[in-house]
C-alpha cells in the first residue's frame, strides 16, 4: 500500500476554496438579512406591530353647523358601534352563541352575522354602526348574561338635524363612515371631520390584550364649527311660501328661491322644492318621483332610483340653469343708462312687434304699448322698448356687460355643485350683423344663467353697482366659539354708477307700485322687482304644450335698498303660468314676515292706515262695563262690539286674546256660557272684489283678513284660508288672498 504525500501549497489551495465557497454561501444570507432589515424594514416592522398590538379606532365629533343666530342646523349625537374579534373565538358553539345574540338584538341576519365569526385572522369586524343608546343597553345585558367575551362596543357619533328637512340642499348629509356627501357637509368635509384617535394596546401571544400599562391613548380631536350666513326663521319663512306656490301652480319641475344681502353677499335663506328629510335622505317621499321608478323597466329601476335621488338632493338655485326672461330686462337697462345712450327722457314707440334682420319678433302686448318712457319700458315689460334700447349699446358693449356681470362664469359660492350657464360664443356674437341674437338677448331668450347667477347680478345694479361674491358661510369656530377663520363681503368689481343704481331701484319700485309686478306689493313697505316669464323652447316636443318658468326678481327696502329676492317656480300648469301671476305674490308673502322680523317697521300711507290691523287684547274676566271700555279705548275705536248672554262678567270672546284682526272688526262678548257651539258656515269668497268679499264674510259673521293686492281696480280673490262649507265658530278669521289676474306674459314672444 503506497502513500501520497499532501503538499503545502495544495493544502492551501483546498483550504482557500473552502473559505471562498463558505463566503459565497452566505452571501444570499447576508443579502436577505439586508433586504428585510433595509429594504424591507418598514413592512415588517408593520407586521410584528399587527401581532403584537390591537389597535381602535376612537371616531371624533363632527363640528356642529350653526345658522347665523347660533342655532343648531346639523349636530352629532352619541352613538355607539358594534364590532367583535373573531379570534378570540375559540369553538363553533361560541361562534353560534355570538351570531345569535347579534342577530337577535340588532335585528341581523343570522347567516350573515355567523359568517364574520369565523374570520378567525381578524381582531376587528364591524357588525352594526351608530346604534342608539337603548340598542346598546338592551346589547349590553345580553352579553353579561351570556358571558361571551368577543363582542364589543366602541362610542361612535350620528348625524343628527334637528330642523328635519329645513335647508335640505344646503346643509347636504353625512354617509356611514361620517363623511360629507353633499352640500355644505361636503364642501366643508375637512374643516368639520376633526382627526380620528386610536387606542394601541399590547396583546399577548393568544391575541388577547394585555394589562393596562400597554395601551398607549391618542385622542381624537373633534371637528370645528361652521356658521352659516343662513337664517332659520327667513328659512322656514321661504320654504313655506314657496311651498305653497308649487302646489297651487301645479309645477311639474319644483320650485326654488333665494334671499339675498345685497350690500354683503351673504344668503339668508336658499332652497328648492321636493326636498328631503336630512335624517333619512335615502328616502324618496315625492309621489311623481316615486311613479316614475315603478314605470321604469325592471332592469332600469336601480337607475332611475339613482337619478331621482340626485334630483331630489339637487339645488335648483347653484346647480341649474334657465332662461332668466323679463327679469333680465333690469340689466339691458341698466348697461344703457351707464352707456349714456337713453336716460329718463327717453322715449320709446311700441306698436306691438318689430321686424329685426330677417325675424318679426313681438311684444308681449300684440296690439303695442304706444309710446314708453324707459322707467315704463320696465314698469310694463315692453320687448320693443328693449330692442331699440340694445340695438343702440351693441353687440360688443352687451357682450362685455354681460361678462361683466359674472353670467359666463361661475359665481364662486361657496357650495358643490355650482354650474355657470350658457352664453353666446363671444365671435359670433360680436358680430354687428347679429342683429337678432341681440335683440332676443335683451329680453332674456336665447340664453342661459344660473339663478345664483341672476340674483347677484341685480344685487350689483341696485347695490351702488358693485358686484359681489356670494357666500353662505360666515365663520369658522373652535369649540369654545373663537373664530378660527371670518369671512368678509368680497367687492370682484364696479360695473354701474350710483346714479345708474339709483335710477334702476327707481323703475324696479314703479314696476310693483304700478306695473307687472304688483302682485308682490307689502302694505307699508316700498318694494321693487321685476317679473319673467320664459318658455323652455329648447325642450319643446312636438303635440306638447308649452311649459314656462316663472319668475320674479324683487329688492326691498326700496328707500335704503337690502334685501333681494329671487323666486322660480318652473313649468306651472294652472291657470296661470306668467311670473306676476306665479312668483310674485310669492316674494310678496316672503317679504311680509322677514321685513319686520329684520326690524324694519312698515310706514303706511293714510289709505293704508285707515284698514291697519290690531292685535286684540284678553277681556275674558272683566265685567261687561270694563271690556266694552277697553275695547273703545283710542287705540280699538273702531272696533264694533256685540255681546251675546245677560251676565255681569266676560266669560268668553271671538276672536280670542291675541288674534290679528282689522279694526273696523266685530268684537263678540259672552256673558255667559262658551263660544264652541256658535258656529257659521264660511261662505265661498273666491273671485270677488276685495269689498264683496269682506261684505259677504262679515255678513256671515266672520273675520276677512286680506293679503295681497287690495287697493287697485281689477283685483279679485284667488284663494280663501278656510274652505267654502266649513262650519268654524263665529268671527274667525278667514284670510282672503287678492292679486291682480290680468294676463301678462311678459317676455314671451
Amino acid at each position: 500500500m503506497s502513500r501520497k504525500r499532501v503538499s503545502a501549497s495544495m493544502l492551501k489551495r483546498t483550504v482557500g476554496m473552502m473559505v471562498v465557497f463558505g463566503v459565497l454561501a452566505f452571501v444570499p444570507m447576508v443579502v436577505k438579512l439586508a433586504k428585510v432589515q433595509l429594504v424591507d424594514a418598514e413592512f415588517y416592522q408593520r407586521k410584528a406591530a399587527e401581532q403584537q398590538t390591537r389597535d381602535t379606532i376612537i371616531t371624533p365629533k363632527r363640528g356642529v353647523i350653526y345658522d347665523r343666530n347660533m342655532n343648531e342646523l346639523a349636530v352629532s349625537a352619541t352613538a355607539e358601534t358594534v364590532y367583535i374579534s373573531p379570534a378570540d373565538i375559540e369553538t363553533a358553539e361560541q361562534e353560534s352563541e355570538v351570531a345569535r345574540i347579534l342577530s337577535e338584538t340588532l335585528g341581523l341576519d343570522y347567516q350573515t352575522v355567523l359568517g364574520k365569526t369565523q374570520n378567525k385572522k381578524s381582531y376587528y369586524q364591524v357588525i352594526k354602526k351608530k346604534i342608539d343608546e337603548e340598542t346598546a343597553t338592551a346589547l349590553r345585558a345580553r352579553i353579561k348574561e351570556s358571558g361571551v367575551s368577543a363582542i364589543h362596543l366602541a362610542e361612535d357619533t350620528k348625524r343628527y338635524y334637528p330642523y328635519g328637512s329645513l335647508a335640505a340642499q344646503v346643509l347636504g348629509f353625512c354617509g356611514d363612515e361620517n363623511s360629507g356627501l353633499n352640500g355644505i357637509e361636503a364642501m366643508y368635509e375637512e374643516e368639520l371631520k376633526g382627526v380620528t384617535g386610536r387606542i394601541v394596546a399590547a396583546k399577548n401571544a393568544r391575541g388577547t390584550a394585555m394589562p393596562f400599562q400597554y395601551e398607549e391613548y391618542y385622542d381624537a380631536q373633534n371637528g370645528q364649527n361652521v356658521v352659516l350666513t343662513i337664517d332659520a326663521t327667513i328659512q322656514q319663512v321661504l320654504e313655506k311660501h314657496l311651498g305653497t306656490a308649487v302646489i297651487d301652480s301645479g309645477a311639474t319641475n319644483r320650485g326654488a328661491g333665494i334671499v339675498m344681502d345685497i350690500t354683503t353677499g351673504e344668503i339668508l335663506a336658499l332652497s328648492t322644492m321636493g326636498g328631503f328629510d336630512l335624517n333619512d335622505p335615502f328616502t324618496i317621499t315625492d309621489a311623481n318621483a316615486l311613479n316614475r321608478i315603478q314605470a321604469a323597466p325592471e332592469e332600469e329601476r336601480k337607475q332611475t332610483r339613482s337619478n331621482e335621488l340626485n334630483a331630489m338632493w339637487r339645488s335648483k338655485i347653484i346647480s341649474d340653469s334657465y332662461e332668466p326672461g323679463s327679469t333680465f330686462k333690469i340689466l339691458t337697462i341698466a348697461m344703457g343708462v351707464e352707456e349714456g345712450v337713453v336716460n329718463a327722457s327717453s322715449t320709446f314707440s311700441c306698436p306691438g312687434a318689430m321686424k329685426v334682420g330677417d325675424r318679426t319678433i313681438h311684444c308681449w302686448k300684440r296690439t303695442g304699448h304706444g309710446t314708453v318712457t324707459l322707467s315704463g319700458a320696465l314698469e310694463n315689460s315692453c320687448n320693443c322698448a328693449l330692442m331699440q334700447i340694445v340695438a343702440k349699446i351693441g353687440n360688443a358693449k352687451f357682450f362685455d356687460y354681460v361678462s361683466a356681470f359674472g353670467l359666463r362664469e361661475k359665481t364662486g359660492v361657496d357650495l358643490p355643485g355650482e354650474a355657470s350657464g350658457f352664453f353666446f360664443n363671444e365671435k359670433d356674437f360680436k358680430n354687428p350683423n347679429n342683429k337678432v341674437s341681440l335683440a332676443v338677448a335683451s329680453f332674456g331668450q336665447t340664453f342661459k344663467v344660473t339663478p345664483i347667477q341672476m340674483i347677484t347680478a341685480v344685487s350689483a345694479v341696485v347695490n351702488g353697482g358693485k358686484l359681489l361674491k356670494p357666500h353662505i358661510v360666515k365663520e369658522i369656530v373652535d369649540k369654545d366659539g373663537i373664530a378660527v377663520e371670518t369671512f368678509e363681503p368680497e367687492v370682484i368689481r364696479q360695473i354701474v354708477s350710483k346714479e345708474t343704481s339709483e335710477f334702476i331701484c327707481s323703475s324696479m319700485e314703479s314696476v310693483v307700485a304700478g306695473g307687472t309686478g304688483r302682485n308682490a306689493s307689502v302694505k307699508g313697505y316700498r318694494i321693487g322687482g321685476k317679473t319673467g316669464t320664459s318658455e323652455k323652447i329648447d325642450i319643446k316636443k312636438e303635440g306638447e304644450p308649452e311649459k314656462y318658468v316663472a319668475s320674479f326678481l324683487g329688492v326691498a327696502p326700496m328707500e335704503s335698498p337690502r334685501y333681494a329676492i329671487l323666486i322660480i317656480v318652473d313649468e306651472p300648469s294652472g291657470a296661470y303660468v306668467e311670473g306676476s301671476q306665479v312668483a310674485a305674490p310669492v316674494a310678496g308673502k316672503v317679504y311680509s314676515e322677514i321685513l319686520p322680523y329684520l326690524g324694519i317697521d312698515p310706514v303706511y300711507s293714510e289709505e293704508e292706515m285707515t284698514k291697519k290691523n290690531i292685535y286684540l287684547p284678553n277681556v275674558v274676566g272683566m265685567t261687561a262695563g270694563d271690556a266694552k271700555t277697553m275695547l273703545s279705548s283710542k287705540r280699538y275705536v273702531n272696533l264694533k262690539i256685540k255681546t251675546v248672554g245677560d251676565g255681569d262678567k266676560v266669560t268668553d270672546q271671538l276672536p280670542v286674546y291675541g288674534t290679528s284682526i282689522p279694526d273696523d272688526s266685530q268684537v263678540v262678548l259672552y256673558l255667559g256660557g262658551s263660544a264652541q257651539n256658535d258656529l257659521v258656515e264660511v261662505p265661498n269668497v273666491v273671485g270677488m272684489s276685495p269689498e264683496e268679499a269682506n261684505r259677504t264674510l262679515t255678513n256671515a259673521g266672520l273675520m276677512c283678513v286680506s293679503v295681497g293686492v287690495t287697493s287697485e281696480s281689477g283685483i279679485t280673490a284667488t284663494k280663501q284660508s278656510v274652505a267654502a262649507g266649513t262650519k268654524v265658530q263665529r268671527t274667525t278669521n278667514v284670510t282672503v288672498e287678492f292679486y291682480a289676474t290680468s294676463s301678462v306674459a311678459e317676455g314671451i314672444g
